[in-house]
């Protein structure tokens, strides 16, 4: 099992239609594209999602996965992008 987190750090997650936009750093990972974060944590509580990453950039360059530690460009898909707010903590478990 693989855990991922990624916390929101820029204050302005950007939400279009079935997707959402998010600047932040990696707390666990790696985080690789098709993985699915199940889990938002924001000022509203812990909130059950179903997002799956569709893009990352590093440094302005699209990259197939992003390692603890990295600071870098997330875009999801899914059930819940709505609930990714300034600051949301978002988690998944790979297996």
């Amino acid at each position: 099992m693989r855990r991922i987190e990624f916390a929101e750090l820029r204050g302005d997650p950007a939400l279009g239609g079935n997707t959402v936009r998010l600047f932040g750093r990696v707390y666990h990972g790696p985080i690789r594209i098709g993985d699915i974060f199940t889990e938002v944590k924001s000022g509203r509580g812990m909130e059950d999602v179903g997002m799956r990453v569709m893009a990352l950039v590093f440094k302005g360059d699209p990259v197939p996965e992003l390692v603890t530690g990295q600071t870098a460009e997330l875009v999801l898909t899914g059930l819940g992008v709505e609930r990714v707010t300034p600051g949301a903590r978002i988690n998944g478990k790979m297996f």
